[in-house]
């Protein structure tokens, strides 16, 4: 990945809560990243109701399609 794919994905997980950013004291040019874990908490239970959602109209389908009564 070249550095400016990762600084625009940076930008964008940043962006959005997911990292902390910090200036690097030893380098004035760097910076330095952080994971919030607490953020991605919050995304993995956001997907986890995707998830069930998802599953729960992909199986009602799957009746439907073969002819299953509910």
């Amino acid at each position: 990945m070249s550095a400016a794919a990762s600084s625009r994905h940076l930008r964008q997980l940043h962006g959005h809560g997911l990292v902390s950013v910090e200036p690097d004291p030893a380098d004035a040019r760097a910076r330095v990243y952080a994971l919030r874990p607490e953020r991605l908490v919050a995304l993995s239970t956001w997907l986890d109701q995707v998830h069930a959602h998802w599953s729960e109209r992909l199986e009602a389908f799957r009746r439907h399609a073969e002819g299953e009564r509910p």
